[in-house]
């Protein structure tokens, strides 16, 4: 009886997680179709938009063509026995074709911008589509995987069941997350890019049988797009994981971080190794040293409005300390305490403190309004258990 009430469950879930799989791909098609549709309207409102602003112009020089003959008209009625009747008739015809000619381009500026608005409106529309598409299909995969997914290697790990279900749809969720947003950067990114190279390709290859300079000219332009298409996958490939700190190390792959991110943020950063950083083996430590390093930097970009940043990593005879410390605005620490296990935390303070105590560390925020953070981590050089 047992064995066919778990044939029983296990056919009802196989149904379930195909009907999810299937509703996935029709909410990832509804989600790509208005997202063409996004791109479509804006193309649409960008040409109104210029139109208009072309209709505008037009109709503000017919005012002033209008104002001038009527004027004239004017004039011509105050001294009409200095005019011929000729002159008269033909000031008012051209005082009259002028004032036909302004109605109408009046009446077309008024449908412009109605068309305008309501382009406006579909657009709104169609981007709010895509948002609940979006979050629809990263709930539909959280499901899928939650029910799919092999969770033996948490249980491991935890012993309370509870906590384990909570880490386990965090886990899914980030990865669901972590998805969306690379999907996200290739498509407005490098597979943009692609799209521009194919259709440069194309008006290339025309252009050479009839110009061969412009032909030059736009393999010159194409060129600078696969550049920024591979400085772009590069990005990405990095924010999954610098594979610097493979071939060089944690200590150069930071430094090229700390001192590109000062750069760009024109903000300064000291940095410095005590110890011999050459004992950080494990590349699961090094990859958590510097993901911390990494949001901390953000954090501090995003919130903190710092003009000064330390950054001091110690390699001590047992464990690694990381010390972040900025002169920011500072914050009330008693405000992550709050936090409910069960909503989705992203990758912030404590993404950056469930990653240090996975690899058995420690982790500690310290922060005062108007005095600045620190964030302090020890990490062993080895996990005892593995992972």
């Amino acid at each position: 009886m047992v064995n066919i009430g778990i044939k029983k469950i296990n056919e009802i879930v196989k149904k379930t997680l195909s009907v999810i799989e299937k509703s996935k791909g029709a909410i990832f098609d509804i989600s790509e179709s208005a997202r063409k549709e996004v791109n479509n309207l804006k193309d649409e409102l960008q040409q109104l938009k210029n139109d208009a602003s072309a209709i505008i112009a037009e109709c503000k020089k017919l005012e002033l063509k209008v104002a001038k003959s009527r004027k004239k008209l004017a004039e011509i009625n105050r001294n009409f026995d200095k005019f011929t009747e000729e002159d008269m008739k033909n000031a008012y015809q051209e005082t009259n074709d002028l004032m036909v000619k302004l109605a109408v381009c009046r009446e077309r500026e008024r449908q412009t911008i109605l068309r305008r608005n309501d382009v406006e409106r579909r657009l709104k529309n169609a981007l709010e589509t895509v948002s609940k598409a979006e979050q629809l299909v990263a709930q539909v995969g959280t499901v899928f995987n939650y029910l799919s997914g092999d969770l033996q290697r948490l249980d491991e790990h935890f012993e309370n069941t509870e906590n384990k279900r909570q880490i386990a749809i965090r886990i899914i969720k980030a990865q669901e997350n972590e998805r969306r947003r690379i999907a996200r950067e290739i498509h407005d990114g490098p597979a943009q890019a692609m799209s521009n190279v194919v259709l440069k390709a194309e008006i290339c290859e025309k252009m050479a049988e009839v110009d061969m300079l412009k032909a030059i000219y736009e393999l010159r332009s194409l060129k600078d797009i696969v550049r920024n298409c591979l400085k772009d996958v590069r990005r990405v490939i990095y924010d999954l994981r610098p594979m610097s700190i493979d071939d060089l190390g944690l200590r150069p792959t930071l430094q090229k971080y700390i001192e590109n991110y000062s750069i760009e943020h024109s903000i300064k950063i000291d940095f410095r190794v005590k110890g011999d950083d050459n004992r950080i083996k494990d590349s699961n430590i090094a990859l958590a040293i510097f993901r911390v390093v990494q949001e901390s930097l953000n954090n501090i970009h995003k919130h903190a409005n710092a003009t000064h940043v330390s950054i001091q990593i110690e390699c001590t005879e047992k464990s690694i300390l990381l010390r972040v410390k900025d002169d920011g605005k500072g914050f009330d620490v008693s405000t992550l305490h709050g936090f409910d296990s069960k909503k989705d935390s992203g990758f912030g303070v404590l993404g950056m403190k469930e990653r240090i105590e996975l690899l058995e560390g420690d982790f500690l925020i310290d922060s005062t309004i108007n005095y600045g953070t620190t964030v302090r981590v020890r990490l062993p050089y080895e996990i005892q258990g593995g992972i």
